[in-house]
């Protein structure tokens, strides 16, 4: 069963890229918030060689009708040739912030 809330996760090169990315996601009405964790340490493989960064990490907060657009426009403004896009269903919360959620972004 899935929810019609979702939180999407990425990260972003700089602070200041999550900065950017976020506000064209809310300006846009495809994400009703946008949560940064200014420093994250990853640890990844890319071109077959391990890598070690400090990114930001974006917590946004939309629902299910905004997603494909928001996935969109991510890979569209996204530094990063392939950016991490992962989706997460919202099982449950308060009512009144999901109503929130809808408000904001219709």
């Amino acid at each position: 069963m899935t929810s019609d809330y979702k939180i999407v996760l990425t990260t972003c090169e700089t602070k200041n890229d999550a900065r950017k990315l976020a506000a064209i996601l809310v300006e846009k009405k495809l994400a009703a918030c946008v949560n940064i964790l200014p420093e994250v340490e990853s640890v990844y493989v890319w071109q077959g060689k391990v890598e070690q960064q400090t990114e930001s990490k974006l917590f946004i907060k939309t629902n299910v009708q905004r997603l494909e657009e928001l996935m969109a426009c991510i890979k569209c403004h996204h530094s990063y040739d392939v950016p991490e896009i992962q989706v997460l269903d919202v099982s449950t919360g308060n009512p009144d912030y999901f109503n929130w959620i809808n408000e904001v972004l219709s």
